[in-house]
């Protein structure tokens, strides 16, 4: 509902302000344009509760964010319902799935593309690191009375001691 909406914004707010050692977390609004009349009813009615939150000083609400804003660093959190939340993470794991497999092909191909791909690796490196899911494994569940913590079920070594790594810092820092 539009009301989950907002309470995921407010607990996502407070978890990336207390990460951030108290810098205000902007808020956004996962929706198919940055127009307030755009979206779904449910859609439309959380970002007039974002609104109202960020006009009464509870919230740093950015507004409506698109897909393309997810990675550029837009704002730190984007609200979203599950259903949508997970179809986007999936399908930014498949791209960075992608890339690496598209640069793998390159290498095999001919001098010049081995040339490209050589000069272009370092810069898809960094980039791969950056998308690799595994990193960001550990999702605090938020609302709870007690530290509670979700790993991946497909989670290999590395991303699972990502998750105990994110739930000894929150224990850490209370």
């Amino acid at each position: 509902s539009a009301e989950h909406l907002l309470q995921f914004a407010v607990m996502g707010s407070a978890l990336a302000s207390a990460l951030q050692e108290g810098s205000e977390a902007r808020v956004g609004l996962l929706n198919i344009g940055e127009e307030a009349i755009k979206g779904s009813e449910v859609i439309k009615k959380a970002g007039e509760l974002l609104r109202s939150a960020a006009n009464s000083g509870d919230l740093n609400f950015y507004g409506n964010v698109e897909g393309n804003d997810i990675f550029k660093g837009t704002v730190d959190i984007v609200v979203c319902d599950g259903f949508v939340g997970n179809v986007a993470l999936k399908a930014s794991e498949g791209v960075a799935a992608f890339v690496v497999g598209g640069l793998k092909e390159e290498f095999k191909r001919n001098v010049f593309t081995k040339f490209a791909a050589l000069v272009a690796y370092p810069v898809l490196k960094a980039l791969m690191k950056r998308m690799d899911h595994r990193r960001y494994n550990g999702a605090a569940l938020l609302g709870l009375r007690g530290l509670v913590f979700k790993s991946h079920g497909s989670a290999d070594a590395l991303a699972f001691e990502q998750a105990l790594n994110r739930a000894y810092d929150a224990a850490r820092n209370n």
